[in-house]
């Protein structure tokens, strides 16, 4: 059984992943943990403090579930691990939720950058695993493309994971495009 600090945090990401940022509030949580506020604040005596555990948890989460994907066997089935992970709203909405406090506070700040530091070698690894070229560039579009097809999955009722794959199964074959034919097909599009 995890502690009650732990149980806190856990009970805010599943109230912020369920409904929302509205959801969040010290009160709620410890409704849904079981607790009274008291005990809430005792651990966590501001909003803030914890939600920056939140951040913290939930970066942590996202790194553990693509650090998943990225054991997940070969090139094709990391891509259709990650599309898993993408396409799954719970953890995507507290992200984003997230984000937008990240604005105005430091610490949730400070756990995006842990978040950026965690994925980088991890999203390093697969596209050098599925013959990709590794490079800064690449890996800002991967980032780019994995945070837009978690918004997109969001957005859409339906499901969304196929489209995932695909798309991510695309960025990653053009990326390992040999660079010398990049070039000549850029030459041959200026001319």
């Amino acid at each position: 059984m995890p502690d009650k600090r732990e149980a806190i945090v856990q009970a805010a990401i599943d109230l912020i992943g369920e409904s929302g940022p509205g959801s969040f509030s010290q009160p709620r949580v410890a409704k849904r943990v079981g607790l009274r506020q008291s005990h809430v604040t005792y651990y966590f005596p501001t909003r803030d403090e914890l939600l920056a555990a939140v951040a913290e948890e939930a970066v942590r989460q996202r790194v553990a579930a693509v650090r998943q994907a990225r054991d997940a066997g070969g090139p094709r089935d990391q891509v259709a691990a990650l599309a898993r992970v993408l396409t799954s709203p719970a953890l995507t909405r507290v992200l984003l939720a997230l984000t937008q406090s990240a604005d105005q506070d430091e610490a949730v700040r400070a756990s995006f950058g842990a978040l950026a530091t965690g994925l980088a070698p991890l999203a390093a690894s697969m596209l050098e695993d599925m013959g990709a070229e590794v490079s800064e560039s690449s890996l800002a579009l991967l980032h780019a493309t994995s945070t837009g097809i978690a918004v997109l999955a969001l957005a859409r009722d339906d499901d969304v994971t196929a489209l995932a794959e695909h798309l991510l199964t695309e960025l990653v074959d053009r990326l390992a495009v040999p660079r010398a034919a990049v070039g000549e097909a850029s030459r041959a599009a200026s001319t």
